[in-house]
């Protein structure tokens, strides 16, 4: 009856304040900032007031009557602006950080990030702690690179973009009771979303040399491997037996002479093949040409080995001085694609041009019949290996069939190559 519905009346705020929590049916810390708010505000309203009051009637109990609450209303009004202001930014910074401060915020981050040892992988704990958020998450291209808290069901994402290229993301969690991400928290995640791709962005670009070096490193070792293989089971082996033939000569030398001189002429075959060997030593670290004759004389003198393929070579004369680098490269490129054309192409003419401006570009055409389909080249080693060495300087190497017949292969190589 009435008793059990009088009963039940205070059960109606419990079930509401119940479902605000338990469902955040919404924003339960706007309720809470808004109610300490106010709370602080009125009991220093009703304190400043009875203060002012007693104070003044005590001041002027002898000269004002009146006065003294008139004076008190005064003091009270014109205070509480900026009270519940200063209140706000207290209660404000106590719930939701520093997000009404995006300078603040971004200070902090700052720091993180020069921070040696952790920076971008402290980002997150530092905003959740700036920002009093549940959650953050910084994100690349590869995936994760550090998280923080507990993700609850809403998420928010803020794109890391550095020149139109996406670097990553970074990822808030929503605040209990939020559904969407508040303009003062977007402002902070605007502001802090340029330092953040410019790190992520110089993060890459570090890991890119450092990849950089390790292959260059890695190369330099195999090349030395190579050079350690060939010396010791090629040449070591034949100036070995030439010393053995050497001293076998000398003993026989005057027993018996005729056999003497035919281990002599076994040793002067034995030398000329060493001599071979460290030629072909010598031209596989670079082309011994280059330097007697220079690039565009070497590629003559190549191009005259391929008759009777007629080889017609255009290149400004005299070229520029060349890094060694792009020097090699460029004859190597040209070599293989004049040898894959003398091989290959069943072709009677090739037109070799060398141009230099901002790249040293290699262009050798040939008026072979092509595949008789128009379909691109397969890469083979010779292909692989002209890209791989343009590669190697930064620069390009396409090659292809012409729509009029026959293929070009056409390399641009930076001038900007240092030598080590």
């Amino acid at each position: 009856g009435p008793v059990l519905i009088l009963l039940a009346i205070p059960l109606i705020p419990a079930a509401i304040a119940v479902a605000i929590l338990r469902h955040q049916l919404l924003d339960i810390r706007l309720v809470v900032s808004r109610a300490l708010l106010y709370g602080l505000l009125t009991t220093a309203v009703i304190g400043t007031y009875i203060g002012l009051v007693a104070v003044a009637d005590v001041v002027l109990r002898n000269e004002v009557g009146l006065g003294t609450s008139v004076l008190a209303t005064v003091v009270v009004a014109v205070a509480f602006n900026p009270v519940r202001v200063r209140l706000q930014r207290l209660v404000d910074r106590a719930l939701y950080g520093d997000r009404r401060d995006p300078v603040r915020a971004a200070a902090k981050v700052g720091t993180q990030l020069s921070t040696a040892g952790t920076g971008l992988e402290g980002v997150p704990a530092v905003l959740c702690r700036a920002l009093q958020l549940p959650f953050a998450a910084l994100r690349d291209a590869d995936g994760e690179i550090a998280a923080y808290g507990t993700a609850p069901e809403t998420l928010h994402t803020v794109p890391l973009d550095y020149h139109g290229q996406r670097m990553g993301e970074l990822v808030f969690g929503a605040r209990p009771g939020e559904r969407r991400l508040d303009p003062a928290d977007r402002a902070v995640a605007e502001l802090l979303a340029v330092p953040l791709a410019v790190a992520l962005r110089a993060t890459a670009l570090s890991g890119t040399v450092q990849r950089s070096r390790e292959q260059l490193v890695g190369a330099r070792e195999e090349e030395r491997r190579r050079l350690r293989r060939d010396l010791h089971d090629g040449l070591g082996p034949t100036l070995t037996g030439v010393a053995f033939q050497a001293d076998a000569a000398r003993n026989l030398l005057v027993d018996d002479p005729e056999r003497a001189k035919e281990l002599l002429e076994a040793l002067r075959g034995q030398t000329t093949a060493a001599i071979e060997e460290i030629r072909r030593l010598v031209y596989g670290l670079r082309p011994p040409a280059l330097d007697e004759l220079g690039l565009v004389a070497s590629l003559r003198r190549e191009a005259d080995r391929l008759s009777p393929l007629q080889i017609e070579i255009d290149a400004v004369q005299p070229l520029p001085a060349l890094p060694a680098a792009v020097e090699v490269a460029a004859y190597r490129i040209a070599t293989e694609a004049l040898t894959n054309v003398a091989r290959h192409a069943q072709a009677s003419r090739v037109r070799l041009v060398l141009r230099c401006a901002a790249d040293l570009e290699v262009e050798v055409t040939d008026d072979g019949p092509g595949n008789g389909n128009g379909a691109g080249w397969q890469p083979g080693v010779g292909l692989t290996s002209m890209a791989e060495r343009a590669a190697e300087l930064g620069g390009s190497c396409s090659a292809g069939p012409t729509p009029a017949g026959g293929g070009t292969v056409r390399a641009a190589l930076p001038l900007s190559v240092h030598d080590d």
